[in-house]
């Protein structure tokens, strides 16, 4: 994002009240008509429901409704997580990807082991990948007679099973963190009908080493446009991928996004393709392991900056990429290797340092994908003033979804007068809805929102009702 849009972002949450002259705001003793007729109207219970609404520039709420009642904020905890890394990481920090060689190149010929050391970049994609490659060659490398040697060793991740969450382990949602993550273990599949055969044609984005796939999907004029089946065989020798199903041709190109195989292959493969590409020379295996104590630092490929990467990471809800955050903040705070454990101790040694003292506070893994995590809408309302009045509150704020506009809110309120008005971070788990983050009134009073709510159901639209009245509501306060 461009310095143009953080400065609208950061102006758009500006009170519009002159300094000396907040309205005079009185916590609310009950929950506004509104909510309690959507909450009627639904059948929900207003004791699931949990509210904090306070005027930036006032020291007391405007709403405060079961407010230290901790309940699971499902995505809305990468609130925590964002704030806490700006503060700690800060807004420039960026993420070094090293190469070093086992032995000295000589006339652009390696003659021994090119390795890769990752230190967490949440957003190393291919379009990255290509370009380490092309530094690499302008550096004078020309041919690789070694292997690819990666080292994630900067993380320290105990063993886990990615289907634990909700037995969906192919899912990207789903996906787990690595010190050295390409495409965030994502493999893109392109889906194309056959203009020729009654068959749609898939294939992966790029040639991925021990993956196979086997498509069995027919074209149908009657199918729908939804993805097709996959089953995912791991065999001794390779891992196949089977596509099932029917699909309509006038559906025309799809892409499908799975996580199928191991990181390691996916970075051998797109290592190994992209190299040939730009001409040089490579027929080496992969394999994983700390860098040799000899070998030399070659070249460090930077990643975009904190400020940039949490912009897609907020507005699109990326569990990995917070992840991936979370376990950086700990390597900063508590040294290398970072681990799950250290994460939630250097949070927590975070929000003590800033007098954020929350009882009840469950972080879990710092993306809100756990069944575990646990936050009030008070302690979300403290958290929200304090970046408000901190040197990140530009970076952070411009990291939201603007309802009606883009993220994961844009299709929330929109062609209401409240549209482009509000910047709120979304979650959403079975059972789970929340919300929170910064909005200003029609009269453009600034105010800091959190709602959270726990009830079976309440994520299948209910939740989003009951969030939108309470939005409207503050909308129309002074």
């Amino acid at each position: 994002m461009n310095t143009l849009k953080r400065l609208l972002a950061f102006l758009l949450l500006l009170p519009f009240t002159q300094a000396g002259c907040a309205a005079d705001l009185t916590a609310y003793a009950r929950l506004p008509a509104e909510v309690e007729d959507t909450l009627a109207a639904n059948q929900s219970s207003p004791t699931t429901l949990s509210i904090w609404v306070q005027a930036v520039d006032n020291d007391k709420p405007l709403l405060s409704w079961n407010a230290d009642r901790a309940q699971n904020p499902a995505s809305v905890m990468k609130l925590v997580t964002t704030a806490a890394a700006l503060d700690i990481l800060g807004p420039g920090y960026t993420w070094p990807t090293e190469a070093y060689t086992s032995k000295p190149v000589v006339n652009g010929v390696l003659k021994g082991d090119l390795i890769l050391k990752g230190y967490g970049n949440p957003m190393f994609f291919t379009e990255d990948l290509a370009a380490l490659i092309q530094d690499l060659r302008s550096q004078g490398l020309q041919t690789i007679q070694g292997d690819l040697i990666l080292d994630n060793s900067f993380f320290s991740l105990p063993p886990e099973d990615p289907a634990a969450f909700d037995g969906a382990p192919y899912k990207p949602y789903n996906a787990l963190p690595d010190a050295l993550l390409l495409n965030q273990r994502a493999t893109r599949f392109l889906i194309a009908p056959d203009p020729v055969s009654s068959r749609l044609n898939i294939q992966s984005e790029l040639p991925i080493p021990g993956m196979r796939i086997e498509n069995s999907v027919k074209a149908s004029k009657k199918a729908g446009c939804g993805e097709p089946a996959m089953r995912v065989k791991p065999t001794p020798t390779e891992t196949v991928i089977e596509f099932s199903g029917n699909f309509a041709p006038s559906c025309g190109e799809k892409d499908m996004y799975r996580v199928v195989v191991p990181p390691e292959n996916m970075l051998l493969g797109a290592f190994r393709s992209m190299w040939a590409q730009q001409g040089g020379s490579f027929n080496g295996n992969v394999r994983v392991a700390p860098t040799p104590a000899k070998a030399a630092l070659f070249y460090t490929y930077q990643s975009r900056p904190l400020a940039d990467i949490i912009i897609p990471m907020n507005k699109l809800s990326s569990n990995v990429m917070a992840r991936q955050l979370l376990l950086s903040v700990a390597a900063k705070k508590l040294g290398a290797p970072a681990t799950p454990e250290k994460g939630v101790r250097a949070v927590d040694l975070w929000l003590e340092e800033n007098q954020m003292r929350w009882p009840g506070f469950v972080l879990g893994n710092g993306s809100g994908l756990s069944r575990e995590a646990r936050i009030s809408a008070r302690q979300l309302g403290d958290l929200l003033m304090h970046v408000y009045r901190s040197p990140t509150m530009l970076e952070f704020s411009a990291s939201l979804p603007i309802v009606g506009i883009d993220g994961t809110v844009r299709k929330r309120l929109k062609n209401e007068d409240i549209q482009g008005r509000a910047q709120l971070k979304t979650g959403t788990l079975n059972g789970t809805r929340a919300i929170a983050g910064f909005m200003y009134s029609r009269n453009g009073q600034a105010y800091a929102v959190a709602v959270l709510q726990n009830e079976p159901g309440v994520h299948l639209g209910v939740g989003s009702k009951v969030q939108d009245a309470l939005l409207q509501w503050v909308y129309e306060q002074p």
